[in-house]
């Protein structure tokens, strides 16, 4: 009888407290992608290799412009040997808060191809995997023009407003 009168107790908590972790997708894209830091450029830009998942190249290239963007908003770089990591410029709530703006933001032909360039020079790498193609396109993201738009916008605190 104890036993029963414990489960249900886990089992009512667990269901009341279900909402509270439950979010709405609103943004970000739930595409699979890969990336690999490759440096850091000259003027503030960040370049990596950006792998994207899709059927044909068509369509992998402006996924993964709009991936790139993504992961230095919302992701951060990953470290290499000779690259340290970068953090994500905004935080979750950041995100929250200014669902309509990023939405604007990464519509079809929004603001966020301002920042990125693919500099592979020729075709990506394409590789066959499951459900199409894997493309691997170097990319370079102008990030301290992004960091400073962003500022400017309200969308995250300036660097100095910490302190």
């Amino acid at each position: 009888m104890r036993t029963i009168r414990i489960i249900t107790a886990l089992v009512l908590c667990a269901l009341l407290c279900a909402p509270i972790y439950a979010q709405k997708y609103t943004v970000r894209n739930s595409g699979n992608y890969e990336v690999i830091t490759l440096g850091v450029g000259a003027d503030g830009t960040k370049t990596f290799k950006i792998y994207v998942t899709e059927k044909t190249e068509r369509k992998a290239i402006p996924l993964a412009k709009k991936a790139a963007i993504e992961v230095c908003v919302f992701r951060g770089l990953p470290a290499t040997s000779t690259v340290s990591a970068t953090p994500a410029l905004c935080s979750l709530s950041d995100e929250q808060k200014h669902a309509a703006f990023f939405e604007e933001f990464f519509a079809p032909g929004g603001q966020y191809l301002r920042y990125v360039n693919v500099t592979s020079s020729e075709n990506p790498s394409k590789e066959k995997v499951k459900g199409g193609f894997k493309f691997g396109l170097e990319v370079q993201v102008l990030y301290n023009n992004l960091r400073n738009d962003l500022q400017d916008a309200g969308v995250i605190r300036s660097l100095s407003s910490g302190f």
